[in-house]
């Protein structure tokens, strides 16, 4: 990977020296969100195991008589229960992976300041510049030329 980190779709040149450790967090973040992934696969089978034995579980346990309507509005409300904290965790990594981001934007902003190397705005900036002035030198230029352009007689010519 020459590029590294991402700026609402546009690719930002990271230094040598910040390179690695920017590969680094990257790995690990993708790592924390494939264990995110995994853990919520779990949990969802574990919902879908639990929610069979549950009835089993609560006739086996429970002193009283359960029926039919009672069981599935309990394992309605267990299951939409269940469901939040999978949703809160993954709402949880995200916001996470976007604070990880957000940092790694600001310390390379950082660094690049540190550093004194121009930004892209600058650098954008400095060339529409240079144009601008290569432009007039052009306008400026013909004219010049024109009346250096014609020898002048020296006496040493002359005889």
């Amino acid at each position: 990977m020459t590029d590294s980190g991402k700026a609402n779709g546009k690719s930002a040149r990271v230094p040598e020296f910040l390179r690695e450790p920017l590969q680094a967090a990257q790995g690990r973040l993708e790592a924390l969100e494939a264990e995110a992934q995994k853990i919520l696969k779990d949990l969802m089978e574990k919902g879908r195991i639990g929610g069979k034995d549950l009835t089993l579980f609560l006739q086996k346990f429970s002193k009283q008589d359960w029926n039919l309507p009672e069981v599935k509005g309990r394992l309605g409300k267990l299951r939409s229960s269940g469901m939040e904290r999978p949703t809160e965790l993954r709402g949880r990594a995200e916001s996470f992976r976007m604070e990880a981001l957000q940092r790694l934007e600001e310390l390379q902003v950082k660094a690049v300041g540190f550093l004194g190397v121009a930004t892209k705005d600058q650098v954008e900036s400095l060339a529409k510049e240079l144009h601008r002035l290569a432009k007039r030198i052009e306008i400026a230029g013909p004219k010049e030329t024109k009346s250096k352009s014609k020898p002048k007689k020296s006496k040493r010519a002359e005889v």
